[in-house]
């Protein structure tokens, strides 16, 4: 296997997650050049990479022009960005890791997926939940055969209230009308991915949503709340006090402190103050422009009757993800977060079932690797990364590996639930028709 060379755009954190592969695996991998728009992402990555300084763009259309050669380019920009950014490469001739979603649009999604096509390029979808070992696992349970056919899923997410807050109430996609879509296409599109993935043998037909933004709303702020904390009455008496979330806790600070431009241990205390007087990460919760759900339900039917729901809660005290597939002749339950599942399968003899616990923690080692919780989600981030280096190198069997084309229907249970939310009405699935 030939060591690769990658390109990265949009060098915020999720695109120097996936490069720093290349700083763990530099047999594998090297990062060549990177393409951001702020000169400060940029020479940060570059530093990073070892890149060198006529390989450093803030602009897509020169790195094109120069014809930079590389095997892939990860393409990390912003929700709204990805359709022209992914389409010049992919006229352009690149491969692409393109981060989730694909776009909120549909008749961008099909032509992203025709260029690719008429191209003949390979773009990979970063759904790094199915790259998890314990999402990888029940998949590899199901395509056994060991426990029959789905017939039913359940799935949870429960978005701890420090990201929430941080991401989709103050966050950069707490709108739809900034990035271009909505709660469950920007979050959960990883777990409508796993309920059409893990039942790929059919597909979704039909669709139903509710949801609503019902506690981040100004008529649950504290009596006399002012728009921004620092000068708030109640502050003491808050738990969503900004300077107590950014400051004192420091949630997420690679999202708060982005937009100062400097290295997070160069930022002074008296600058994150000053910022939080007049930046929306200094809001009150309840009076930012959020624009998106903080709760939300989805249902969906496949084509052989098989079934599957989706509850999302915005803001819970404790994150987690759990899931429960019941299949013909047993089920799968477990949370992600134990890194572990049970599996019951059907007793003949005893008219009950036997069960077995499916303990990922003890598993030294995947695919070689010997720290299976290296990088975020759970360990997705870095295996996605591993499974891309062999996907391009045309050596990849994993049943992770996202083509485009498996990433669709994903995409189109989103699309029909924000119809159907929208429109309170069951939606069919016919968008590929």
């Amino acid at each position: 296997m030939k060591k690769l060379k990658a390109a990265l755009l949009g060098a915020g954190n999720r695109g120097q997650i996936y490069c720093d592969y290349a700083l763990r695996c530099p047999d594998e991998l090297e990062v060549v050049a990177v393409v951001d728009i702020n000169p400060f992402k940029m020479d940060e990555a570059g530093d990073k990479y070892g890149i060198e300084k006529e390989m450093r763009f803030t602009d897509l259309d020169a790195f094109i022009a120069q014809k930079v050669a590389c095997d892939f380019v990860v393409n990390a920009t912003m929700d709204e960005m990805h359709y022209e950014t992914a389409m010049k490469l992919i006229e352009a001739g690149y491969n692409l890791i393109l981060e989730k979603p694909i776009t909120g649009k549909l008749e961008e999604l099909l032509d992203i997926e025709k260029a690719a096509k008429r191209n003949g390029v390979k773009v990979l979808v970063c759904h790094v939940l199915r790259y998890t070992p314990f999402y990888r696992s029940i998949k590899e349970l199901i395509d056994s055969g060991h426990i029959g056919k789905v017939m039913n899923m359940q799935l949870n997410e429960h978005v701890w209230y420090g990201h929430f807050v941080n991401s989709y109430v103050r966050g950069k996609w707490r709108s739809e009308k900034m990035c271009g879509s909505g709660l469950l296409l920007a979050k959960c599109c990883h777990d409508t991915d796993l309920i059409c993935w893990l039942n790929n043998v059919s597909a979704p037909t039909k669709v139903s949503s509710f949801g609503s933004k019902s506690f981040f709303t100004e008529k649950n702020a504290p009596e006399g709340a002012t728009q921004y904390c620092y000068e708030c009455p109640q502050r003491n008496n808050c738990m969503f006090d900004a300077y107590k979330f950014q400051i004192e806790k420091d949630f997420i600070p690679f999202y708060t402190w982005a937009d100062l431009n400097k290295p997070l241990d160069d930022i002074t205390l008296e600058e994150k103050i000053e910022f939080l007087k007049h930046d929306v990460y200094g809001q009150c919760v309840y009076k930012t422009d959020m624009d998106i759900v903080d709760r939300q339900c989805v249902s969906v039917e496949f084509e052989n009757g098989s079934i599957a729901t989706l509850n999302m809660v915005g803001g819970a005290s404790k994150a987690g993800r759990h899931i429960h597939v019941i299949c013909e002749y047993g089920e799968v339950v477990g949370y992600i977060e134990e890194n572990k599942y049970v599996v019951r399968v059907f007793d003949q003899d005893e008219i009950g079932c036997k069960e077995e616990v499916v303990d990922l923690n003890q598993v030294n080692s995947i695919d070689g690797e010997e720290d299976n919780s290296v990088a975020g989600h759970y360990g997705g981030d870095h295996f996605m990364m591993k499974d891309a280096v062999r996907y391009f190198n045309g050596v990849c069997n994993s049943v992770s590996v996202t083509k485009i084309e498996d990433s669709l229907n994903g995409h189109y249970v989103c699309y029909a639930a924000e119809i159907s939310r929208k429109e309170k009405k069951v939606v069919d699935l016919n968008f590929n028709q």
